[in-house]
């Protein structure tokens, strides 16, 4: 009920700040509104005036700043009459602030680079603007690939342009793979070949504790709900959520099913760790067979110790082949006065000259169809699973409540590791627990 009276509040007081800017006069209906934004609009163009947009992205990283620098300096380049002021803050309950308090006071940034999951808290307070007028003029949409178009859309209309994906993929270790007889070139496809290859590549010391594994699987962490996600939906489960309908998927038959096999991966052999910690992870230290990695991760992974000696493998499947993948995206501000030209910015980022730029810089995927082939020539073999991937991959459900879903499940899959509780009994119990969630909105 707190929430619920917390998420009021901060739409009124969004709806209020829009209104206390656009009310002038003594007529203060939509029409005049918007007659004087335009009025104000065309002045600023006449009178020389730039146009000034606020753009507020999610972290701090160096190498990302440097990039949106050079984005905003090439942008400001080719629209003299647009200016950009650049701000950034450090991801999780800073940048949750910063943007609450924006809202909340009539000064919200107009441009906005943040995750997926906040699509399911913003856009029911009206905070991010649907871009499908843009989008559907745009030459760029049939290019754009379409599982990563459509991570950006709520209830049918498209909120986010994706600038940043980030897959989770398999990944294997050749030469362990070698010395237990595997073929260090053929890497399991299902789970059947998966369970298969993790026995063989477990390792026990005289005292009977596992000293290398076959499978990363962890037993703790605030990641679990991001494992639990990718076998599930390799199972034919849409995510944990269904987020058109409320329709809580985490304790469906197939979902337990997946949970299960989780469950037995671990009972035949693992290395306990907390998946919160990547220090922890068997597989980033070379004591496992198999694991799962960011695309990031496994570039570093593959810079040291690792090098030559890891690949990465298409997504696993048992129904169908899929996995998770988080993106973060471009957002238009609901509140900002000036669309077109936020538009324009999002348009020039997502460019397949911006992308293969994002490429160069960063090592970002590009997720133009115009750039797949160039980006998979670069390194075939690594890059087509990247590219495949992020195409089979769902993200966080999009609902309100997206959180608690997080904790709660992470709480869960922990009890059926650690054998507190069965799979199903666990299950049940989270999806009690998210019921309740859903009833408190």
């Amino acid at each position: 009920m707190k929430r619920k009276v917390a998420l009021l509040l901060a739409g009124i007081m969004g709806t209020s700040a829009v209104l206390g800017m656009g009310g002038c006069g003594n007529k203060g209906t939509e029409e005049l509104v918007k007659k004087k934004e335009q009025t104000s609009a065309d002045t600023e163009n006449t009178s020389g005036e730039k146009t000034k947009l606020v753009f507020l992205r999610s972290g701090t990283e160096p190498e990302r700043k440097a990039y949106w620098e050079k984005m905003i300096a090439g942008f400001e380049k080719e629209n003299p009459n647009i200016e950009i002021e650049f701000q950034e803050c450090p991801y999780g309950d800073d940048f949750e602030t910063k943007l609450n308090t924006g809202f909340a006071s009539g000064t919200a940034p107009d441009i906005i680079n943040f995750t997926m999951a906040s699509l399911g808290t913003r856009v029911p307070l009206g905070q991010y603007a649907a871009l499908d007028e843009y989008v559907d003029k745009w030459d760029g949409k049939d290019d754009f690939m379409e599982n990563a178009l459509n991570l950006g859309k709520v209830n049918g209309k498209i909120y986010g342009i994706a600038v940043f994906p980030d897959p989770r993929m398999l990944a294997y270790n050749k030469e362990l793979f070698k010395e237990a007889g595997l073929d260090p070139d053929t890497p399991p496809a299902t789970w059947q070949e998966m369970l298969e290859d993790h026995k063989k590549l477990i390792k026990k010391d005289d005292s009977g504790t596992v000293v290398q594994t076959g499978f990363a699987m962890p037993t703790s962490g605030t990641s679990m709900q991001h494992y639990m996600s990718i076998f599930i939906e390799e199972n034919g489960v849409k995510n944990l959520v269904d987020e058109d309908n409320n329709e809580i998927l985490c304790n469906s038959d197939k979902a337990v099913e997946a949970v299960a096999f989780m469950k037995e991966v671990a009972d035949a052999g693992v290395i306990p760790f907390d998946c919160s910690n990547s220090e922890q992870d068997p597989f980033g230290m070379g004591t496992a067979g198999m694991g799962i990695v960011t695309d990031q991760t496994y570039k570093q992974l593959n810079e040291g110790a690792l090098k030559g000696k890891i690949a990465l493998a298409s997504p696993l499947k048992n129904t169908q082949q899929a996995t998770f993948c988080g993106m973060s995206f471009m957002f238009m501000s609901g509140e900002t006065k000036h669309k077109d030209e936020v538009w324009k910015f999002i348009e020039y980022v997502s460019s397949p000259e911006s992308m293969w730029t994002r490429y160069e810089d960063l090592g970002t995927t590009p997720i133009r169809e115009s750039l797949k082939e160039k980006f998979i020539e670069q390194d075939p073999e690594t890059n087509q699973v990247i590219y495949d991937s992020i195409n089979c991959g769902t993200g966080s459900p999009k609902v309100p409540y997206a959180n608690s879903v997080y904790n709660i499940i992470n709480e869960a899959m922990e009890k059926v590791m650690y054998d507190v509780e069965t799979p199903k009994d666990a299950m049940d119990t989270a999806a009690e627990k998210i019921q309740e969630e859903i009833n408190n909105q």
